[in-house]
């Protein structure tokens, strides 16, 4: 889990801030990699959330029938 528990929006927001930087031509390659690995991390959690809420969505579907 990540620092403390943040809305997928948030996540999302910050996941597209970094892209923006890692396309960036005069950004340092140590940065960038840098970038990549949070963005990466960032990839995990979103995946993590959706994940959760589609298993979550499931059931529902499963109770209503």
């Amino acid at each position: 889990m990540m620092e403390k528990e943040k809305k997928y929006e948030e996540v999302y927001a910050e996941l597209e801030a970094l892209v923006k930087k890692i396309e960036d031509p005069e950004r340092d390659l140590t940065a960038i990699g840098e970038d990549v690995k949070k963005a990466m991390e960032l990839i995990r959690w979103c995946r993590a959330y959706i994940q959760g809420n589609q298993e979550a969505i499931e059931e529902l579907m499963k109770t209503e029938k």
